[in-house]
């Protein structure tokens, strides 16, 4: 292994994202939504748009699990 294949280009040396993570969702919430949200990160010590990860991940846990009971009535 030589050196140029250790050295880590300034754009991959820091990220804040999640591994894997690199396509941005944008969309619009209202103000209301926005300090529920903001609420909700406050009490789990998160970034907003952690929060908002996490709450879509849950959401998308949630949906794939209404579809499949759906799919089985």
């Amino acid at each position: 292994m030589n050196t140029t294949e250790t050295i880590r280009t300034p754009a991959a040396a820091y990220s804040r994202s999640p591994n894997g993570c690199s396509k941005q969702v944008m969309t619009q919430i209202t103000p209301t939504e926005r300090e529920k949200l903001k609420a909700i990160a406050e009490l789990e010590m998160r970034s907003v748009s952690g929060t908002l990860r996490m709450l879509m991940l849950r959401g998308i846990e949630q949906y794939d699990a209404d579809t499949e009971a759906a799919g089985q009535s």
